[in-house]
């Protein structure tokens, strides 16, 4: 399980599925630990985000030529931090990285 900004993102459907139960809120989408990056998923299993080498928050979004176009931008899943090093700590936190 991955928490970004207070909200869930669960790593198998299994976590997901005991999300819908549990006191501490339901999922917003699904989370892919890749070697060095994060893929952050909606509800649907469609890429709305990811997290970066160098732990920067990145939304997705797929171009008609089917590319996908990735910016420095608030994911309404995760919504707005407080602040940008609060961001920063947290994704890199993700990413293993400590600066």
């Amino acid at each position: 399980m991955i928490t970004l900004n207070g909200k869930k993102f669960a790593e198998t459907e299994s976590e997901f599925t005991d999300s819908l139960f549990d006191r501490g809120g339901t999922c917003v989408g699904y989370a892919k630990r890749n070697r060095k990056s994060v893929t952050l998923l909606d509800h649907n299993r469609e890429k709305i985000g990811v997290i970066n080498g160098h732990g920067v928050l990145c939304a997705a979004r797929k171009l008609d030529s089917g590319k996908w176009w990735y910016s420095y931008a608030d994911i309404p899943q995760v919504g707005k931090y407080e602040s940008y090093s609060q961001e920063i700590k947290e994704c890199r936190a993700l990413v293993g990285l400590s600066y």
